[in-house]
């Protein structure tokens, strides 16, 4: 599987990266924070349908799930070697869920 690119800032810290396309056509950017220790934002395309069409998804905020309009809070990413999970609180019982960051556009 192939790594993801990640960018340094000048002090060696991670700044921004890409994940490898998905088999699926769909591209993955992700922003650490300023101290370069935490993901905080993620951009979702889907070059081949829509090159405009550019999501993100900031940790910390409020979205409504396309399927049934349940509100959840993006807790927190985590980087593994060729994916990026995203952790959600639902709001409707407080529950938590992983999914595959990449998949924040159908979710």
């Amino acid at each position: 599987m192939l790594q993801p690119y990640v960018q340094l800032d000048e002090s060696g810290r991670p700044q921004k990266g890409l994940l490898p396309e998905t088999a699926d056509g769909r591209v993955v950017e992700f922003y650490y924070d300023t101290n370069g220790a935490d993901i905080t934002v993620v951009f979702v395309t889907i070059p081949a349908q829509d090159a405009s069409r550019k999501r993100a998804f900031t940790v910390g905020k409020t979205f409504k799930t396309i399927s049934t309009l349940e509100d959840f809070t993006l807790v927190r990413y985590d980087l593994t070697d060729h994916k990026i999970l995203a952790t959600l609180e639902m709001f409707a019982d407080g529950s938590k869920r992983q999914i595959d960051a990449s998949r924040l556009l159908d979710y």
